[in-house]
């Protein structure tokens, strides 16, 4: 398992808030996002190496920016 977190902005820049959690791989960041219904650009990092950016769009579609792979294979 790795660590996650996500970190947005609750209109404030000095104080954003994180959600950490562990799994396999990033993909358990979207229904974080869908559940806790986080609003605006969602920073989504591995440890503390930033990954990219997930924003749900009005329609529900996913835009993701700036995504990396990690590089790491477990296999």
């Amino acid at each position: 398992m790795r660590e996650y977190s996500l970190r947005f902005q609750e209109g404030s820049a000095k104080n954003p808030r994180t959600i950490t959690f562990q799994s396999e791989d990033a993909h358990e960041a979207f229904s974080i996002i869908e559940r806790k219904k986080l609003d605006g650009p969602v920073e989504i990092l591995e440890g503390d190496k930033t990954l990219g950016t997930i924003i749900q769009s009005s329609n529900g579609a996913w835009v993701v920016g700036g995504i990396r792979n990690s590089g790491r294979s477990d296999g």
